[in-house]
């Protein structure tokens, strides 16, 4: 799954809610790092928290260089990622795990992470905005750290790393066909020459325009940052949406990219898609080999 590196690309990963949809287990532990299903290549089943799960797909796919914004819980994302003496010496399954915690440190250690705080539950936008240092000059990857998506095929992660944007364009957006829209970021697209161009986004429509919604991985300019720096937010969160809809008033050019009908969706932000992801990813690990 290794691909070539551009420039050694920065992702964000934002892990700073608060879970409130998913209280009171979320009082003392992160959205981020509820369980999902996991194998090795030899189909041994693991149960993993949703971020590591996220990194490891980042690290197959040649990225090295994060920023991971957290909030109120951070203690407990950044303790699992910090490599400890923690060791398995006694029968072949304790061997097993241990081997699996040896994959993570080493990818650890082989990555830089960065660590910034976010202070108060201010949007997904402001999370993103909080990287503004981290980024720099540099084109980079946001992604959800609540989010995970399984692909038999080409993964949509892989297609936004290889997604140039140069002069072209200021963003590139995932969305997938949706029977509901209106709980979703959705994104009025066209098709030119051969590719999605985005029209107009608008976060949790009552009356949609289209079924398009956004899934929350992303590739930017560092522009995105002045748009959402433009947005006044006093009264509300400060949502990514508002800031990719003033890009595209500016004139700023957004493409899409649209998921494959086998993609999988993991989301953990609600009850009842915290146990579809569980369920879902459990049956399709039992059929697909996907080990990152």
């Amino acid at each position: 799954m290794g691909v070539k590196l551009e420039n050694n690309i920065k992702t964000v990963i934002t892990a700073g809610g608060l879970g409130t949809r998913l209280m009171t287990l979320t009082k003392e532990i992160p959205k981020e790092m509820l369980p999902v299903y996991s194998i090795d290549r030899k189909k041994n089943l693991y149960v993993k928290p949703l971020i590591e799960q996220i990194f490891h797909q980042s690290f197959s796919l040649g990225i090295r260089n994060y920023a991971i914004i957290v909030g109120k819980q951070k203690r407990t994302i950044e303790d699992h990622f910090t490599p400890d003496n923690f060791s398995y010496n006694g029968n072949k399954s304790k061997r097993k795990i241990n081997s699996e915690l040896k994959k993570f440190y080493d990818r650890i250690s082989k990555s830089t992470i960065h660590w910034i705080n976010q202070l108060g539950s201010n949007g997904f936008g402001h999370a993103v905005l909080m990287a503004e240092t981290f980024v720099g000059n540099d084109s980079f990857i946001v992604q959800a750290g609540d989010m995970l998506i399984l692909s038999k095929k080409n993964h949509p992660l892989k297609k936004i790393i290889n997604s140039k944007l140069e002069n072209k364009y200021d963003g590139i957006i995932l969305v997938q066909k949706v029977k509901d829209p209106r709980q979703y970021g959705v994104a009025s697209i066209i098709k030119e020459n051969g590719e999605y161009i985005v029209k107009k986004v608008v976060e949790k429509p009552k009356k949609p325009d289209g079924n398009m919604a956004m899934i929350p991985i992303y590739k930017f300019n560092p522009s995105i940052f002045e748009m959402l720096k433009q947005i006044n937010y006093e009264k509300k969160e400060l949502q990514l949406t508002d800031g990719i809809q003033k890009l595209i008033k500016k004139g700023g050019k957004v493409k899409a990219i649209i998921l494959d009908k086998s993609d999988i969706v993991l989301d953990v932000g609600t009850p009842y898609s915290f146990y579809e992801a569980q369920n879902i990813s459990m049956k399709y690990l039992k059929n697909n080999k996907n080990s990152f």
